[in-house]
């Protein structure tokens, strides 16, 4: 297998409470904490409560159900500082005793073939079935990999994005696999 460097420019993730949230009280609550640079809960709009937590705006969306999400961080690492984060203010509001669960759900990588792609071309190698590309509404292959989760946007200049999978194993195999059907 050919290995393709990537890099991880978004980490998506949810952690869960296992109780139903009061999304306005908490947003009531939220305005008022240190640690909560923005709070928007405009239930006419969204059905969730949207936060940026300090110190680097990081956004966690809160819903009913008990589940948050939080987007934006780039690595494995900053997700669970942010998770370390989230669960200290909640802690401090809701007064469980049990460790949330929590999860990293997709990463998103960015990696390069490094030349130029033909993309009509492409398609028919990795296979119509696998490949959606319509330019006129989105200027990149898209290839479904029929042995994993990965879906791998493939643009002209050879630039790949890698979405999900959830380990760097996973990925690394995926993008090595990607290549190789590529290279031949």
């Amino acid at each position: 297998m050919t290995e393709l460097d990537f890099e991880v420019v978004n980490v998506i993730g949810w952690i869960s409470y296992r109780q139903e949230l009061d999304l306005a009280a908490l947003a009531d609550t939220f305005r008022e904490r240190r640690e909560i640079m923005s709070v928007t809960y405009e239930p006419a709009d969204n059905h969730w409560l949207q936060t940026n937590f300090e110190p680097d705006g990081t956004y966690v969306a809160f819903y009913r159900s008990g589940r948050c999400s939080i987007t934006g961080v780039d690595s494995i690492e900053q997700f669970e500082d942010v998770v370390g984060r989230v669960n200290a203010v909640m802690r401090d509001l809701l007064e469980f005793e049990f460790e949330p669960e929590s999860k990293v759900a997709n990463l998103v990588v960015t990696a390069s073939l490094d030349v130029p792609v033909h993309l009509e071309k492409l398609a028919v190698l990795l296979g119509l079935e696998q490949c959606e590309y319509e330019p006129e509404q989105f200027p990149a292959l898209m290839y479904r990999d029929p042995d994993s989760d990965a879906v791998i946007n493939v643009f002209s200049s050879g630039k790949l994005v890698c979405t999900g999978l959830s380990c760097h194993d996973a990925i690394d195999s995926a993008l090595s696999d990607f290549n190789s059907k590529v290279k031949q």
